[in-house]
């Protein structure tokens, strides 16, 4: 369980790191090189909003998320749930409104998943499915782990 929760925080700094570089970019750039014209029909005239919501929501739980595991706080799954959910919702939100498909949204998509898999395992909740090292195989092999 400590790899799992070692390999969390790190999906978690990384997520925090690019969340906030993309808002820099995001606010610095307008946009990044993302036209402006990907936002019509949306709520939004610039990139001033979906920079600040990347940077502070984003980026900010996802900080939050690998602070709070570091620190072994008792809400820190629940705070990892929130983060990798949030990155979720971010790319859902994202492809919706731009209309569009980048390679870096199914990375980041499947940075969200990753996460929620590892707070899965570390609930125990998906343990046989997920589990790293010698437990998956005697899950596998219907050894019972319960005594």
């Amino acid at each position: 369980m400590r790899l799992a929760r070692t390999t969390l925080v790190t999906l978690f700094l990384f997520g925090a790191i690019s969340a906030v570089v993309g808002a820099v970019m995001a606010l610095a750039f307008n946009g990044a090189g993302m036209p402006l014209a990907s936002l019509e029909g949306s709520p939004f005239n610039s990139f001033v909003i979906p920079g600040l919501i990347l940077g502070l929501v984003v980026g900010g739980t996802q900080l939050l998320a690998a602070l709070a595991l570091l620190a072994n706080r008792q809400w820190s799954l629940l705070a990892a749930a929130v983060a990798g959910f949030g990155m979720l919702i971010w790319i859902f939100v994202e492809m919706a409104v731009i209309q569009g498909y980048s390679f870096l949204q199914a990375i980041y998509f499947g940075l969200g998943i990753a996460e929620l898999a590892l707070v899965l395992a570390l609930l125990g909740v998906a343990a046989g499915a997920l589990a790293i090292g010698h437990a998956s195989a005697d899950h596998a092999s219907g050894t019972d782990l319960s005594r």
